[in-house]
């Protein structure tokens, strides 16, 4: 399946030309022309680079970057920021709120397709940590059902085994010195037995919490990259 590339602009003539530099890259084109069309496709269709207009009307580029960055949907997607403006200020903004690189009106078909492959290649790279660290929780998950499922199956002969020399050695008066001997290290194992097998219960546990945490740290880090939502202006 090829890659796919949102591209987002309120004049059709820039977004047919960028179609045509784009698709010769041999990418899959999608095409919005404001940004709540944006949005939606970024959920429906979730492109793996957007190319964003700074300046359109209604909800601007700066507010449709704002939201995609700060989804948890959305916000690993990276975004070229397309703008004929070539003040700082802009840009500034745009990096604030989460601009992966930006693209100048009239547009370089190599630079654009650099930039592209560019972001396209570390696209690619969270999709694989990501793609990895499901796999390797679902791989965790399953080891966890396994061994708690062998463990119990272990336990329980050993508690049947334990309760019946437990009664035995109650009537160890009447036992001979040999038969005593015998059965005595035997219970001796059966508890260390059971012992191990909960070490090795505990010992998954502490694994799992620890997998957690380090999932939950992630994610906090992920949190706190994400630019804060402006809070709304006040009306005047």
């Amino acid at each position: 399946m090829a890659n796919r590339v949102l591209l987002v602009d309120d004049e059709e003539v820039n977004l047919d030309l960028m179609e045509q530099l784009v698709a010769a890259e041999g990418y899959e084109v999608m095409r919005a022309m404001d940004g709540e069309t944006a949005l939606e496709m970024v959920k429906a269709g979730k492109p793996d680079v957007i190319f964003l207009d700074i300046v359109m009307p209604q909800m601007n580029g700066l507010e449709v970057l704002r939201k995609i960055k700060t989804s948890p949907f959305s916000y690993a997607i990276p975004v070229i920021m397309v703008t004929a403006i070539s003040g700082q200020e802009e840009r500034v903004k745009a990096i604030q709120a989460g601009a992966d690189d930006f693209i100048t009106k009239p547009f370089d078909r190599i630079e654009l397709a650099a930039r592209l492959k560019s972001l396209m290649r570390l696209k690619s790279i969270h999709d694989r940590l990501e793609s990895n660290y499901l796999t390797l929780k679902e791989m965790q998950k399953n080891r966890e059902s396994l061994t708690q499922k062998v463990v119990n199956d272990f336990q329980t002969p050993l508690k049947v085994i334990k309760e019946a020399m437990d009664a035995v050695s109650q009537e160890s008066s009447k036992l001979s010195a040999e038969a005593w001997a015998k059965i005595e290290p035997a219970l001796f194992c059966v508890d260390m037995a059971m012992m191990m097998a909960n070490d090795f219960v505990n010992v998954m546990t502490m694994e799992q919490d620890q997998l957690k945490k380090a999932y939950e740290s992630l994610m906090s880090q992920q949190q706190q990259m994400m630019p804060e939502e402006p809070p709304p202006e006040e009306p005047s």
